[in-house]
């Protein structure tokens, strides 16, 4: 459920990487939000808002989730890998935008 003026605005390579695989992943082991939330010590509202896109997760909040869904050390790696890529390349779009923003400016 995307929403705009929020993190897949400014990050949506991160956001379209936790849907597919962390928050996907929630659901397709049949973990409500409120069960995950008291699995990682979170609230059930801080699960909303991240699958929500509200916000992006710490790194630690997102270990936890993941230790929590089980992920395996592949399955982590690979992950953290992808997520990397994603971050870059949301970098990158930043980049872009605020070039193309200072070449329209007077």
């Amino acid at each position: 459920m995307l929403k705009l003026n929020n993190t897949c605005t400014a990050h949506p390579n991160v956001t379209m990487l936790l849907e597919k695989k962390v928050y996907a992943r929630r659901k397709e082991r049949k973990i409500s939000q409120d069960h995950l939330a008291d699995k990682t010590g979170l609230t059930r509202n801080c699960i909303q808002q991240m699958e929500c896109h509200e916000h992006l997760p710490k790194l630690l909040t997102l270990l936890k989730i993941m230790a929590a869904l089980e992920f395996d050390r592949d399955e982590f790696s690979i992950f953290m890998l992808e997520l990397w890529d994603a971050y870059l390349q949301d970098l990158q779009l930043q980049e872009e935008q605020i070039e193309a923003l200072t070449l329209v400016s007077p």
